[in-house]
Formats: structure tokens, sequence, C-alpha cells
């Protein structure tokens, strides 16, 4: 009985090894930069894994992002799918067909469809209690000035679809490295950016669009 006593201690001692707190405070200080955050340009490669194939598809693409909210994703060179954001209007673009979509963004927000997690926003919370209130924290890894993040959004229709949201971002900088989307099917979708230049000027005119002779839509909801 006394040799199993170290095993009953440590067996009784798990649980609250396993309940210690995440250190958020690396969380913190990136939510923190991007206060000061007005612009962000990127390139980046996109990564799609589905399970129907054997080897993922890797596929060039470029971002802009002004604030408040004017996004502009483009995929492709050239470009075979093109998203903007201006104001509370989204435009899914898919010029080989000169057609568009037009979302409102609140109703890609309150659908949770892949478009509104694939679509970063920033910044990702408005500070530390917003990102709280929109997030579960999964896990928090800091390996020297990298840090990987993977989150869940509260939102029970959301967790319906994915398994996690994962970002690895620059503790120093606050430069987004990566982001990735896994969904519950064992699909996923991760961009690596590089380039990445943040507060600089873009030219307003990024987040226009001529649709003279596109077919423009409204997007089913």
């Amino acid at each position: 009985m006394r040799s199993l006593l170290p095993f009953l201690c440590l067996f009784c001692a798990w649980p609250a090894l396993a309940a210690e707190p995440l250190d958020m405070t690396p969380v913190k200080k990136w939510l923190a930069k991007q206060e000061d955050l007005h612009s962000v340009q990127a390139d980046f490669t996109q990564t799609r894994a589905l399970r129907a194939l054997r080897s993922p598809i890797a596929t060039p693409g470029h971002m802009w992002f002004g604030m408040p909210d004017s996004l502009r994703w483009e995929l492709g060179e050239p470009a075979k799918t093109i998203v903007i954001r201006k104001g509370d209007t989204y435009y899914l673009i898919q010029p080989a067909r000169k057609r568009a979509e037009r979302y409102k963004a609140d109703s890609i927000a309150k659908k949770g469809g892949a478009m509104g997690f694939a679509m970063i926003n920033f910044p990702i919370a408005k500070d530390f209690a917003d990102f709280n209130r929109q997030f579960e924290t999964l896990s928090v890894t800091v390996t020297d000035d990298h840090c990987h993040l993977e989150i869940l959004p509260r939102d029970a229709q959301a967790k319906k679809m994915l398994q996690a949201i994962k970002f690895d971002f620059d503790t120093t900088t606050g430069h987004l490295l990566s982001f990735e989307m896994a969904t519950r099917d064992g699909s996923s979708m991760r961009s690596d950016f590089t380039n990445v230049r943040m507060n600089q000027k873009i030219d307003r005119h990024v987040f226009d669009y001529d649709f003279t002779g596109y077919e423009v839509v409204d997007g089913k909801n």
C-alpha cells in the first residue's frame, strides 16, 4: 500500500494540473497592438485540404485592409476570386464569369458560414474583453517570438461547423504569420502571409471595382 501512495497522490493531483489556466499575456499584447492598426497589406499562399483530394491545393493571393471596414482579398494570379468589403457590404466576385454576389456583413456573421470565417476581420476584437465575449480559447503556445493561438467562436452555429480557428503571429511586431480554419469534416483552409506591411498608405481605389458588364445579384443568406 505504501508503494502505491506516490501514484495515488499523482493521480489525485492530475485534475488540478490539467485545469491550470492558459497564459493569455501574448494574446493581450497582440490585441493591444491592433489598437494602433490603420491598414494592412500582404501577400499570402492559401492552402486548401479537402477529404476528397489526395493532395492539398496551394494558391497565391494578395490582401489589403483599411480601417474601419474596407477589405480586398484576391485569390489566384490572375485573380479567380475577389472579395471586396466596403462598409457593411461584401461582394464575392468571379471575374471569369462576370458575376458578383452581394452580401450584408451582419448576415454573414449571423450565418457563420465559410465566407464569414475565411475572411479575417481586423482588428480581431476591440479589446481583450471583446475577444473573450466572441471566442473560446483552446490553446496558446509560445516559442521564442512566435505564438500559436487556437480558438473557437462562442456562437453555437459556428461551433457545429468548425473544429478550430488557428492563428500564428509574431509577438514582437504583431504581424500575422498564418491563419487557418479547420472544419469538423476534416477539411482545412490555411493562409500563410509574407511581405506584411502595416499602417502604410493604400490607394483608396483598391477597394473600388468596376462592375460594368457584370451580373450583380444578392447572395443567398
